[in-house]
């Protein structure tokens, strides 16, 4: 089963004023069981995307529709749960349980205070200490957590998550991240949508780009590191790939698609030491 986005444009409008296209001819093929992560900078379409993607929105042109699938378009639309880059603005119960009940029972699913507690519990809100605050008492990064906890508890069949590590701290991060690993693992189909590629290059299939509403790359995550082309496409590499690139453009004969800074590192020394006995030996 797969969702394909084919030829499809979009642009909010004010009344009766059109503006401008935010999203422009998008073609795409998202798969199931797969882990997606699109980036691009600010501006270029990403949320829009994801709205799309979950029916909140309906493209001005082209089509969305579903290939292999046994249940209708807007049966999984229904059951993608989204967690949104602004957690604050899906916020309307008096208190954390309420809230991350409300999904389940609107779904008519079972066991409804275990998925709370379990929601909570497993990205690091402690359901016995956090279940009767106000979701607006919450820090920043509590708030986000909850959001997407408030998503876990609906077991969808894709998750659609929004900037998940924006204003988290390392734990924070660190727990999404392993929740992504574990969605993995469990076949889920998650799109993560960051400029925090270190946080996810390991973890993805495939890199979608966006920039001024186009695609401009969708490729598995070493075709997208090693791409020269991407000197010319504004995404936030990571720093150890940016000086690998640095490095290979200065005429050095190395691999820039290293996940791992750790190897990165170990790339650079190993070079050096090998130039190094190279122009020894030269002068032997």
């Amino acid at each position: 089963m797969e969702i394909v986005l084919k030829d499809v444009s979009f642009c909010y409008r004010r009344g009766d004023i059109k503006g401008d296209d935010v999203l422009k001819g998008v073609n795409l093929r998202l798969q199931e069981k797969k882990c997606y992560l699109l980036t691009g900078p600010c501006g270029s379409g990403k949320t829009t995307l994801a709205l799309l993607l979950k029916g909140l929105l309906v493209p001005t042109s082209g089509s969305i529709f579903l290939k292999n699938g046994n249940i209708s378009l807007s049966s999984l639309q229904d059951a993608i749960g989204l967690s949104f880059q602004f957690p604050e603005e899906q916020f309307f119960k008096e208190t954390v349980e309420e809230e991350i009940a409300y999904g389940p029972i609107m779904h008519n699913l079972d066991r409804i205070d275990e998925r709370a507690r379990d929601g909570l519990n497993s990205i690091g809100l402690p359901y016995e200490q956090f279940s009767k605050y106000s979701p607006f008492d919450l820090s920043c990064g509590e708030q986000r957590r909850l959001a997407i906890a408030s998503v876990i508890a609906c077991d969808p069949l894709w998750y659609v998550f929004d900037e998940p590590t924006a204003g988290l701290d390392f734990e924070g991060r660190s727990k999404i991240v392993e929740l992504v690993k574990n969605f993995i693992r469990e076949k889920k189909t998650v799109i993560i949508i960051s400029q925090e590629l270190e946080l996810f290059l390991d973890l993805c299939d495939e890199i979608m780009v966006l920039e001024e509403g186009m695609v401009k790359l969708m490729v598995d995550t070493k075709t997208f590191l090693e791409k020269e082309t991407l000197n010319e496409i504004k995404v936030f590499l990571p720093y150890h790939n940016r000086v690998l690139r640095i490095l290979r453009n200065r005429g050095w004969e190395i691999p820039v698609s290293s996940t791992d800074p750790l190897n990165a590192a170990s790339i650079i020394v190993e070079y050096k030491i090998d130039k190094n006995r190279r122009s020894l030996e030269k002068r032997r």
